[in-house]
C-alpha cells in the first residue's frame, strides 16, 4: 500500500520541507502537496485528498497547524520544534496519530507514516447491499473474497456478502497490502491465515487453493 498512499505536508522552513519530502518519497510514499501557511495547505487537501498529512506546528501565517488538525479528518502527524507542556496539551486534543519533534531522524518518521497507514487499514470499508440497504464491511474484517460468475464473495467470520466486482476491481477497491490473489478465483486477507501449505491456505477452518502459477509468488509473501 505504500506506494498508492499520498501525504501532504505543511512546514514553512523550506529546507526541512525538502528534507521531509525527499526521506518520505524513498520510502517509496508519494508527496502529493506542501504549503508553508495552514490556509493554503487546508484548500489543497480539499483537492487533491491525500492520505495524510504532516503539520509543522508553528508556520507563517495567524493560523496553525493545530489549527489545520482541527479542521481535516485523515490521520495527520504532528511535526515541531517546540516540545512544551501547553504545545503538546493543546496538540494531543486534535487526536494526531504521532507527534514527531525536530530534528526528525528517518526511522521515527517511517514509524509515524507507518502508524497512519495502519489506522487508515483498521477505519477502511467497501459498501455492500443487504437486502436493499447499504451496508459498511471493514476491510480488515474480511477474511478471503472468491470470485463466483460475475461477483465476488466476500466472507467474513460469521457472514458472507456478495459485490458485483471482477477479482481485479475488487483488489482496486480494497487498495491493502494485506490482499493477495492466490488462485484464479481467491484472494485472501495474509492477516486472517491460519497456516499453509503448497497446495492451500487455512483461514477460518476454510481451505482455499493455491494456483501453480501463484504459488512462488504467494509463498514469498506468507512465509
Amino acid at each position: 500500500m505504500s506506494n498508492h498512499i499520498k501525504i501532504y505536508i505543511l512546514e514553512d522552513e523550506i529546507i526541512t520541507q525538502e528534507l521531509l519530502k525527499e526521506t518520505l518519497e524513498s520510502f517509496q510514499y508519494k508527496v502529493c502537496g506542501t504549503a508553508t501557511d495552514a490556509v493554503t495547505a487546508l484548500k489543497e487537501i480539499e483537492l487533491l485528498k491525500p492520505d495524510i498529512a504532516i503539520l509543522d506546528i508553528r508556520v507563517e501565517g495567524d493560523k496553525t497547524g493545530i489549527w489545520l488538525g482541527n479542521q481535516i479528518e485523515i490521520p495527520f502527524i504532528y511535526l515541531t520544534a517546540f516540545n512544551d507542556i501547553n504545545t503538546i496539551k493543546k496538540a494531543i486534543v486534535t487526536q494526531p496519530v504521532s507527534y514527531l519533534v525536530k530534528p526528525f531522524n528517518d526511522k521515527d518518521l517511517f514509524i509515524a507514516v507507518e502508524l497512519a497507514i495502519s489506522k487508515i487499514e483498521n477505519t477502511k470499508h467497501i459498501v455492500v447491499k443487504d437486502r436493499g440497504q447499504s451496508v459498511k464491511v471493514f476491510v480488515e474484517d474480511i477474511l478471503y473474497a472468491k470470485k463466483e460468475d460475475k461477483y465476488i464473495s466476500i466472507h467474513l467470520k460469521d457472514s458472507k456478502r456478495l459485490i458485483r466486482s471482477s477479482i481485479n476491481e475488487f483488489l482496486e477497491t480494497v487498495d491493502c497490502d494485506s490482499f493477495l490473489q492466490v488462485h484464479r478465483s481467491y484472494v485472501v486477507n495474509k492477516k486472517h491465515i491460519a497456516g499453509f501449505d503448497s497446495k492451500e491456505i487455512h483461514i477460518n477452518n476454510q481451505l482455499i487453493p493455491i494456483s501453480r502459477s501463484l504459488l512462488k509468488e504467494v509463498l514469498e509473501e506468507i512465509s
